[in-house]
């Protein structure tokens, strides 16, 4: 990559660090271009270079949630027992919210993104793909077949599982000096009394 090539990746970046803080503070139809813009330091034009939208920097950062939610997939694959395909999805997100406190705010986009009326249906179809909660259930379900993930809604314990990852992107993004919870403790969630 040449000089120009990664000024232009670092420039690509830097607007999408300081758009992700924006539409986490503020939401999607709460942050403009020109805010955005003036944050960087920048001018409209040029922002537009890089994205010619709002809505396709929007996507941007959903696509990247997206690609969270692939991750998680991808350990749903590997030869483990359920309950330890959660400690590995925990100790995963928790080290990413850990080292870069934008995969935090990505989590808390996401979030937001979930229940959000603004969204085009571009980014409709997008979240759709976002249901870990979904992917996740089955895998309680068959922990609950082998005695080691507590009884109850397999669907309700996903959710309070995928919901205390998203309490520690919170408090990652609102409570930076808080240490991370531990993976255990929310594998703890799971586990029968």
């Amino acid at each position: 990559m040449n000089q120009r090539q990664k000024q232009k990746e670092a420039r690509r970046r830097e607007i999408l660090d300081k758009s992700l803080d924006l539409f986490v503070r503020h939401g999607y139809t709460g942050t403009s271009t020109r805010e955005i813009s003036r944050a960087l330091g920048i001018s409209s034009g040029l922002m537009f270079h890089y994205y010619a939208t709002k809505e396709q920097l929007y996507l941007a950062h959903l696509h990247t949630a997206l690609d969270g939610i692939r991750m998680i997939a991808e350990y749903l694959r590997l030869p483990l027992s359920p309950l330890r395909i959660f400690r590995e999805i925990a100790e995963a997100v928790l080290s990413y919210f850990a080292v870069s406190p934008s995969t935090a705010k990505v989590f808390l986009l996401a979030k937001q993104a979930s229940y959000a009326d603004y969204l085009t249906d571009e980014m409709k179809k997008v979240v759709a793909q976002m249901d870990a909660v979904g992917l996740l259930a089955p895998v309680v379900r068959a922990g609950q077949k082998q005695g080691e993930i507590r009884e109850g809604d397999p669907h309700s314990l996903a959710l309070c599982f995928f919901s205390a990852l998203e309490s520690a992107a919170e408090n990652a993004v609102c409570h930076p000096s808080v240490p991370m919870p531990q993976a255990d403790w929310l594998v703890g969630l799971l586990k029968p009394q």
